[in-house]
């Protein structure tokens, strides 16, 4: 150990071995999340090397993610520790300041702007149904797997999921296609009709997702939608419910047309009855084009289809539905016996 003292001064010493430390800068809420009675876990997770990015690494709080990044210093960086030096003879040991480790370079945390939506549309499957048969191949892999293999805090794992509506079934989940959106709604709808349900108010998500579920729809892909559509002023984790209007109006044209399949268009005129056909009585003078302005175009006065931006949205969602083989009776598979 070398040790050097001036008159009047600190005793300066530097341990041989050094250790080998990295510094990491925190920003001031980090910070403050730590100096807090019950701070949060933080964490570290990473991204695999992918041919259009390479790997990285970022920090998580509850609610936020970081990037990491390693910043080279051109001063000489210690760090240091108190310690007592062995005197010589009778004297007294001397307080000093030790340097453990000289860091050349530490890491400082910069806010990260990656999409959930974007990442989880990566690695789910797609969910969907044809010609009322399912078509889904499933991941193995449960929610909780999904999200702590994504470079994102756990609440924004969470909004980029309500968004997509993903769902575990069984130990898969799945991102819904338009098309099986467009059905699910469609017996959502039929099932507030049978039982008198108004969507707009609270009621039991469990009446609607087990009526849903006697026409082959997966309980929690039901509770998805409705959670998605909800309105913004409850807490959609809990057992009641209450649809967003507005919200509900424009999801379920918007799916009406991603949905739509065929190489002809559709009328506005049947677009516009299909539409109002699928929402609660009291919304169906809500069924104006208004309500999805920027998703559609009019190739001509009398038809509509989704925007081309929109359109090609819809088919990178689909494509991996189209291409596989494990179609399977969704009666056969999730069929379940109204409660009476």
């Amino acid at each position: 150990m070398a040790t050097q003292q001036f008159d009047g001064g600190v005793p300066f010493a530097i341990a041989a071995p050094a250790q080998k430390l990295q510094l990491l800068e925190l920003p001031a809420d980090v910070a403050a999340l730590l100096d807090a009675p019950n701070p949060p876990r933080l964490s570290i997770k990473s991204s695999a090397a992918a041919n259009d990015r390479p790997a990285y690494a970022v920090l998580c709080t509850p609610n936020k993610t970081f990037h990491l990044r390693q910043v080279q210093t051109s001063n000489s960086l210690f760090v240091t520790q108190p310690q007592q030096l062995d005197a010589h003879g009778n004297d007294i040991p001397l307080a000093a300041t030790c340097a453990i480790a000289l860091c050349p370079a530490t890491l400082e945390l910069q806010p990260s702007d990656a999409s959930a939506v974007a990442l989880l549309h990566e690695v789910l499957p797609v969910y969907d149904i044809v010609a009322g048969d399912v078509d889904a191949t499933g991941n193995g892999e449960s929610k909780d797997h999904v999200f702590e293999n994504l470079p994102l805090s756990d609440a924004q794992c969470q909004a980029g999921w309500n968004e997509l509506m993903a769902f575990e079934l069984d130990r898969d989940t799945y991102r819904p296609s338009a098309n099986s959106l467009a059905q699910v709604w469609k017996s959502i709808h039929a099932a507030a009709l049978a039982e008198g349900v108004k969507l707009d108010s609270q009621f039991l998500t469990e009446d609607i997702a087990t009526a849903v579920a006697d026409v082959g729809h997966p309980s929690n892909f039901t509770k998805a939608v409705l959670r998605h559509l909800s309105n913004d002023e409850q807490d959609n984790s809990g057992s009641w419910l209450c649809l967003d209007r507005a919200r509900t109006v424009a999801f379920v044209g918007k799916t009406l047309l991603e949905a739509k399949q065929g190489p002809s268009d559709f009328l506005i005129a049947d677009f516009t009855d299909t539409w109002e056909d699928r929402l609660p009585e009291a919304w169906r003078k809500d069924a104006t084009l208004g309500a999805i302005e920027g998703s559609y175009e009019l190739p001509s006065d009398t038809t509509i289809r989704v925007k081309s931006k929109d359109t090609a949205a819809a088919n990178v969602h689909d494509a991996a539905a189209a291409t596989k083989p494990s179609a399977r009776k969704w009666h056969e598979k999730f069929a379940k016996t109204r409660k009476k």
